[in-house]
């Protein structure tokens, strides 16, 4: 299974993920400072912070391998693969009446 998350202007120290249980658990968070300098007509400075961030949680297929997901950052792009693992599908004949 592939997964694509954009996930623009965060770094991989802002994005975190990992399997709970069943589910595939991603979370980012960017904080931003900028416009340290003197206010116009005054002596006072202004500071300009934002904070944003991501939380997404999705159920994982039974046959999933979840101790093999891998996650790589690029330019923005999120791309997760879980593998599959190779199960029996058990077939049972049911008797029609």
């Amino acid at each position: 299974v592939k997964m694509r998350f954009d996930m623009p202007g965060l770094s991989r120290k802002e994005v975190k993920v990992m399997v709970e249980g069943d589910a595939l658990v991603i979370r980012g968070e960017h904080k931003k400072e900028a416009g340290e300098g003197q206010v116009e007509g005054g002596d006072g400075w202004w500071k300009e912070r934002s904070v944003s961030s991501y939380d997404m949680r999705l159920a994982l297929p039974d046959e999933c391998d979840k101790s093999q997901v891998r996650a790589e950052l690029k330019n923005g792009v999120l791309l997760v693969s879980v593998p599959k693992r190779e199960t029996e599908r058990k077939v049972i004949d049911v008797q029609v009446q």
